[in-house]
């Protein structure tokens, strides 16, 4: 009886394993894509995979859905691959098509059911292959992890300067993103102005993260400013982002404490 427990335990770690490597082979190729997509970009390419909607659809969504269609092809014997490959199609178009059927969510679909098939395949070709399935299931994720944590940012002829409540820089190039730190308290309110330089037609743009790392949600006060309450003390970080930008920011902000 132990060693039937063994073998089905054994049983149960190969094919959650192989669905791993059916995600890792999907991230993959999808990852690819959207590389070849930002025209070898290391800065947008690593800011787009570093989007946990991706790996929570891929690796969450599915896995589930490759594990319950086996379910299906368990219970109903006469199943086909045929029918097994509508169903991971359908698999495919269902997360999309949750919010309502329109020409946006039939193209997601269409990019969902051709993953759908893509982790299909992957699952497939690692099947057999005990070296395959580390590759994908542990290597490949790994990797774009590692990836995801190095800073692509470039910048060439940086000139800054910081006071007490503003930041200026000025640039003859700047590719990624910069961060300034702001130390306040929990209630207190901070407003922000923020004004790009732009010399050369680049891209800009910013955002708030709070100390965890997360987006701060942020209303406008006034042109070109705008304003948040810090519901934690800390270090809250304004990013600025540039595009290939050539010129300079100007950011100042004032701390106030709660009315």
């Amino acid at each position: 009886m132990a060693s039937l427990d063994k073998i089905k335990l054994f049983k149960l770690i190969s094919i959650l394993f192989t669905k791993l490597a059916g995600a890792g082979f999907t991230l993959l190729l999808f990852f690819t894509f959207l590389f070849l997509q930002s025209e070898w970009d290391m800065v947008e390419f690593v800011d787009t995979i570093s989007s946990e909607y991706i790996w929570i659809i891929i690796f969450g969504y599915g896995i589930f859905c490759s594990i319950l269609i086996d379910i299906i092809e368990w219970k109903i014997a006469r199943i086909n691959k045929t029918l097994k490959i509508l169903l991971y199609i359908v698999a495919g178009y269902a997360f999309f098509f949750i919010n309502g059927i329109n020409v946006i969510n039939f193209i997601a679909g269409t990019i969902g059911a051709l993953c759908a098939l893509i982790f299909y395949f992957g699952t497939y070709l690692t099947d057999r292959s005990k070296g395959r399935k580390l590759v994908f299931a542990f290597l490949v994720p790994l990797f774009f992890i590692l990836l995801m944590n190095i800073n692509f940012t470039e910048k060439k002829q940086w000139d800054e300067e910081r006071k007490a409540t503003s930041y200026t820089a000025s640039f003859e190039y700047f590719n990624g993103k910069h961060e300034i730190p702001i130390k306040v308290n929990e209630g207190q309110i901070i407003n922000i102005s923020i004004d790009f330089k732009n010399q050369n037609g680049g891209g800009y743009g910013y955002h708030v993260l709070n100390p965890k790392g997360d987006l701060v949600g942020m209303t406008e006060a006034e042109e070109r400013e705008m304003t948040f309450t810090a519901h934690e003390s800390g270090v809250y970080h304004v990013v600025v982002t540039g595009d290939d930008l050539q010129g300079g920011i100007t950011v100042k902000w004032t701390i106030d404490e709660t009315k």
